[in-house]
């Protein structure tokens, strides 16, 4: 979970916040680990509240990407000649949920590019997550 990512609550905050509102991560704690700041919309698009949520309580819908990530395919594509688990670059956000991403070949030529939805791809991390050192 990252801030952008679209997501659904999995659990009554409020009366005014039950399970099933959809938000908007707004931001993460650097401190506090695995709480974010969601902002909860009701159905016209009004902003409820902006409250702090545990992981736990909620679950992303439709994951946000920026340009220069790293992608995997989550389906093959033959038109295109790509398949599962290809790696390609995020260009540019199109609509929402919607990203045009290039494919290279080992020499860094482009031969593919297309519009994938967020729900096509998996985020690729490159460097490891930094682990918590004992006292």
């Amino acid at each position: 979970m990252r801030p952008f990512d679209s997501v659904i609550l999995n659990e009554d905050l409020s009366d005014s916040i039950p399970a099933g509102t959809e938000g908007t991560i707004v931001d993460q704690y650097a401190h506090v680990a695995d709480v974010y700041i969601v902002e909860f919309f009701d159905r016209e698009g009004h902003t409820l509240d902006i409250v702090d949520v545990r992981t736990e309580q909620m679950t992303v819908t439709l994951p946000d990407f920026f340009a220069g990530e790293h992608i995997a395919l989550l389906a093959d594509f033959p038109n295109h000649k790509l398949l599962r688990g290809q790696v390609g670059v995020i260009k540019q956000r199109v609509g929402v949920g919607l990203y045009e991403v290039e494919f290279v070949d080992t020499y860094d030529k482009p031969y593919s590019r297309l519009t994938l939805h967020a729900q096509q791809m998996l985020l690729l991390h490159w460097q490891p997550v930094q682990s918590k050192q004992s006292a």
